[in-house]
């Protein structure tokens, strides 16, 4: 699971906060730098038979929220209560947001597979998620 994290984490750079302000809240848009040879090593350990974890995006979604939301614990509460922004799902695309316990912050994670990776992981369901975008909606 370090692995799979590791190079998740890696993928992602934090850039600089997005000068966008809504009334009484703050966005910070997390940059997001995908290194292809990153993203296909990946798929290539997955589809060796590790981390199987990596076919779920809600599981890739939890874990690129560890990263970016301190008050985010990753338990199964917090599974169950990770909503899925069903506007903007599709098949290689989701968005995940979940709310910290005081209510202060909001996370927006987005998670894609690429189907440029279906040639190594052998069939669709098998693609790896990675997460693209990360937004912190933080109330003032």
């Amino acid at each position: 699971m370090r692995i799979a994290g590791a190079l998740l984490a890696g993928m992602l750079a934090i850039g600089a906060p997005a000068a966008m302000a809504a009334a009484g809240e703050r966005r910070i848009d997390l940059k997001t730098k995908l290194d292809r040879h990153k993203i296909e090593n990946l798929q290539r350990w997955v589809s060796a038979g590790h981390e199987e974890w990596c076919k779920d995006a809600r599981l890739v979604a939890m874990d690129e929220l560890r990263r970016v939301a301190p008050a985010f614990a990753g338990n199964e509460a917090d599974m169950e209560a990770l909503p899925l922004d069903a506007e903007q799902a599709s098949e290689n695309r989701a968005v995940f947001v979940w709310t910290s316990p005081d209510g202060k912050a909001s996370y927006r994670v987005t998670v894609e597979r690429f189907e440029w990776l279906l040639p190594i992981a052998g069939e669709a369901d098998s693609i790896v998620w990675v997460p693209t975008h990360a937004e912190i909606i933080a109330q003032r």
